[in-house]
Formats: C-alpha cells, structure tokens, sequence
C-alpha cells in the first residue's frame, strides 16, 4: 500500500506540473516510471497542515471563507463530478484525511521548484440520489477499504465554496 500511495501522489504531482487538469487524481491514467524518476521533493520532505482556508466571493459580492480543519467535523468537502464514470449525480463527496504540500523540482531544471498543495482524501459513494420530487437529500457512506479507489489526491481548488456535507448518524 505505501508505494501505490508514493506512485499515486507522483501522478498527481506529474499532473499538475504537466498541463493543467481539473485538480483530481485519476488511478487509471498513471505515468511510466521514467516520469516518475524526473520529479523529485525538494529535501524528500512533505509539508503537513492542519487547515486550509478557501476564499470565494458571495452572491452578494462580499468576500467569505471557508476552513477545512482536521481536527473538527468539518472536514468533508464536495466536488463537481468531472468524469461520467457510470455514476449518477453532479457531485461528488469526501473526507479530507491531509492536507499537505510538496515543493518539487523537475530533473530537468534543478534550480526552480513547484509548490503542489493537495488534499489527501477518503472518498464517499452515494447510496441515495438527490430529487426534487421526493424532496430527499443525496446520502452517502465510506468506499469500502478494500476498494483500490477509496483514497485519493486532489487539489484544494476543485473543491466547492459554501457546500457542506451534514452528518446524519442512524
């Protein structure tokens, strides 16, 4: 598991350095293993944090914040759906497990660095769609651990401003 995790972040990391993507980490769209020999993390160090504050502007044109803090509930987050990928809905929703960055430097230039902020993420499916008809909210548990697509990467800014996931516990 430790090294699918080091080659998953170095997917995520190749591609947010190479062209821009929509901030998710796809498992199925890995890069060969001289790609992953070019990049390297400045003094092998990842930055950990506790918090993340994200900046949107209101309806109403003020400015507001959202915070991701580890050590409270409000850790979940909502992506739009950026891939049909057999699923139903528009959305899609996690738990933020990390949130860290890397400075990289690219074999090629050893000089310059890339800061890359991500999130470490454990992924919910939907067990329950949203409907205006029945007036019912979407509701959501865990992907099972044994799944291989039951943790991610992504980046901080696909994440949803003013969205909230509430618990409701049976």
């Amino acid at each position: 598991m430790p090294q699918d995790l080091l080659q998953w972040l170095k997917d995520h990391v190749l591609d947010c350095v190479g062209p821009r993507t929509s901030g998710f980490s796809i498992k199925n769209a890995t890069h060969t293993a001289e790609e992953h020999t070019s990049i390297l993390f400045k003094c092998n160090r990842i930055y950990h944090h506790n918090l993340v504050r994200l900046n949107y502007t209101t309806y109403d044109i003020q400015r507001a914040q959202d915070v991701i803090n580890l050590k409270t509930a409000h850790c979940n987050i909502m992506l739009l759906r950026q891939h049909n990928d057999g699923r139903d809905g528009y959305y899609c929703y996690a738990r933020v497990l990390g949130i860290h960055h890397v400075n990289v430097v690219c074999a090629g230039n050893v000089y310059k660095s890339h800061r890359i902020e991500f999130l470490f993420v454990q992924w919910h499916e939907s067990i329950q769609d949203h409907t205006w008809e029945t007036h019912t909210l979407c509701r959501v548990h865990f992907v099972l651990l044994a799944n291989p697509g039951a943790f991610g990467f992504m980046d901080p800014g696909a994440v949803l401003r003013a969205c909230h996931i509430i618990p409701a516990f049976s």
